[in-house]
């Protein structure tokens, strides 16, 4: 339910969902420039959080359609079909354990080569995750899941596609402004997915899987009719795209930042790809084989660039 933390409204995460549906109420309706705190579930749900942390423990498959659970929708009022919602991510608390592991019947890995799916609950104690014993990793939260509503056929929550959804982009952190498309009134934002720290690939299909309270700040940029989402940090600007295919998914980035260095900088198109050659980084978001893969294309922000 959504209800009040402090003097932030917030929504809560007794009530999830597993689709950018339309069709599903607001939880919460915001005028542009609120700030709103998401309170999320793990990628299971909490169902995994009981294992001793530190060891391996045998990991079930997830049930179908039934992963990455979402909190939301928030409706920020005003936002129409060809808008941008623009949220910044003000914070990310991950609430300790979380889990992560690797699955045998999907992955990167040629069948058989992994014998038995493990898991693994690690805890945090704010500054590190702790793997095993000897084994700390950085905290470095992210959100993993982040989209607006789709009007038809709603994407399953797994799913990342124009809408956002599921892009495991570790860019997704405290002090970025995520850009994306507004397909219906209110924009219907959803969250989920949080992970305490993830590799560019995520290469198992997991990331460390934590439940989290998100607090982002929604605004509204007017007709800004965006193809994909954009993120913006202090140093980036940043294009994010998807395809089942490597080769769709990096041409659908390469395109939309010539189109902005021609349409904002006057760059010709054999210009424009020469500079994202020498300034330009293409990454990846997520590429365990199950799935779209996600790519990001990043450029300076120096060069004054905006989302387009």
């Amino acid at each position: 339910m959504a209800g009040n933390s402090g003097q932030i409204p917030s929504i809560g995460r007794d009530i999830v969902g597993y689709s950018y549906t339309s069709e599903k109420a607001p939880r919460l309706a915001v005028e542009p420039g609120a700030t709103v705190r998401f309170e999320t579930w793990d990628a299971r749900a909490g169902a995994l959080l009981d294992r001793e942390a530190g060891r391996p423990f045998g990991l079930p498959r997830p049930t179908p359609g039934r992963g990455n659970p979402l909190t939301g929708p928030l409706a920020v009022r005003g936002a129409q079909p060809g808008d941008a919602l623009l949220v910044t991510i003000e914070g990310i608390e991950c609430i300790s354990p979380g889990w992560c592991g690797g699955h045998a019947h999907v992955g990167p890995l040629p069948p058989g080569r992994v014998p038995r799916p493990r898991g693994r609950v690690c805890t945090h104690d704010g500054e590190f995750v702790h793997f095993a014993e000897d084994v700390q990793l950085p905290l470095a939260p992210m959100v993993g899941c982040i989209g607006t509503a789709v009007p038809d056929d709603p994407p399953n929550a797994g799913l990342p596609g124009r809408h956002g959804g599921n892009l495991d982009h570790p860019v997704v952190a405290a002090g970025a402004v995520v850009h994306l498309p507004v397909f219906v009134d209110g924009g219907l934002l959803y969250i989920g997915d949080v992970h305490a720290t993830q590799g560019d690939g995520e290469l198992s299909g997991i990331g460390l899987e934590i439940p989290a309270e998100v607090t982002v700040t929604v605004d509204i940029d007017r007709g800004r009719a965006l193809r994909w989402p954009w993120v913006v940090n202090e140093e980036r600007v940043i294009v994010m795209t998807s395809a089942l295919e490597f080769a769709d998914a990096r041409r659908e980035a390469v395109e939309q930042i010539v189109r902005v260095l021609e349409t904002q900088l006057g760059y010709e198109p054999a210009d424009a790809l020469g500079l994202i050659s020498i300034a330009g980084d293409l990454r990846i978001g997520q590429a365990f084989g199950g799935m779209e893969m996600t790519l990001r294309l990043e450029m300076p922000s120096s060069l004054g660039i905006s989302p387009g």
